[in-house]
């Protein structure tokens, strides 16, 4: 079974228009559900690309799949761009999934549209893997510029890409003087001004108290000359409650199998087992150890 990966670089809204809708109108209904109106219904729904390299129509066809119904594919000219990305994805047991905005009505016979929340395609994964510390990831928010970058050139360039840009992972920390220092795979490639660290400090010490690193979705751009990293990131003010409440501590949960090209994430205060271990088939965690928190992922994704 895949586990799902919600891609990169949404924006909150669907945009990207697929076709084939009028073929599969009854399983857009479906989707619409019970509380469908005759006048217009809509809804926001997660919708999981699935390449198809056996279409005998088109072997780059990317079917578009809400609640185990297809509701139509990718535009071919689209599909040729994202099959690559989607199809190293699905190949390594991932599932790539975005929001969908699911619009029907009944008007001389049922219409139904579906639109995608889709980046481009070198835009859809992050060039890094997520921290190996005990972390959270905070929320998405609008842009915050990170300073200071042209100091730290040597440890922006391995992410510079041709296209111009790429997502990555930083980490964020409260340092001296009220500044948030922003780091790169453990590097610092720079800092926020005292204004914007003032915006996210109280989040990044919330965490830091609950024993976790804060992490951040950001943008690295530029060349050799000039790079930058821009913030994607919520303000301390707008994180939700349910974030800011201490993760809740269950009892262990079956660990599923690894899909390959990922690596086991070992929970916070386990042991460190031996570099490439994975728990083979009925493992189970020692029972004097601390439950995993919840939601814990146990595998990350690993580009080779």
């Amino acid at each position: 079974m895949a586990i799902a990966f919600e891609l990169w670089g949404q924006r909150g809204y669907p945009h990207v228009d697929i076709v084939g809708e009028s073929h599969y109108g009854d399983a857009i209904r479906a989707v619409l559900g019970a509380d469908f109106k005759a006048q217009g219904t809509e809804l926001l729904a997660p919708a999981t690309l699935t390449p198809e390299p056996g279409n005998r129509h088109d072997r780059h066809a990317v079917g578009v799949w809400i609640d185990s119904q297809l509701v139509g594919y990718l535009p071919r000219e689209e599909a040729v761009r994202y099959s690559p990305v989607l199809t190293h994805l699905s190949v390594q047991g991932w599932a790539p999934q975005v929001t969908a905005r699911v619009w029907g009505s009944e008007w001389e016979g049922f219409r139904g549209s579906v639109r995608l929340d889709l980046a481009e395609p070198h835009m859809l994964v992050p060039a890094n893997l997520p921290p190996s510390m005990p972390h959270r990831l905070l929320p998405r928010g609008a842009a915050i510029q990170v300073t200071g970058e042209d100091k730290h050139l040597a440890e922006l360039t391995p992410f510079l890409r041709p296209e111009g840009e790429c997502w990555v992972h930083v980490t964020l920390h409260d340092i001296v003087e009220q500044t948030v220092e922003v780091r790169l795979d453990g590097s610092r490639v720079g800092q926020l001004t005292r204004r914007m660290s003032a915006e996210l400090r109280p989040a990044v010490r919330h965490l830091a108290e609950q024993g976790h690193t804060s992490a951040a979705r950001a943008i690295v751009k530029g060349n050799r000359i000039k790079a930058e990293v821009v913030l994607y990131v919520a303000r301390a003010h707008q994180l939700p409650e349910s974030f800011l409440g201490p993760a809740e501590v269950k009892a262990h949960e079956p660990i599923p199998p690894a899909p390959t090209g990922v690596r086991f994430a070992v929970p916070p205060e386990w042991p460190t087992p031996p570099e490439g271990w994975t728990p083979p088939p009925g493992w189970e965690p020692d029972p004097s150890w601390k439950p995993a928190p919840a939601g814990w992922q146990w595998w990350v994704l690993v580009w080779e």
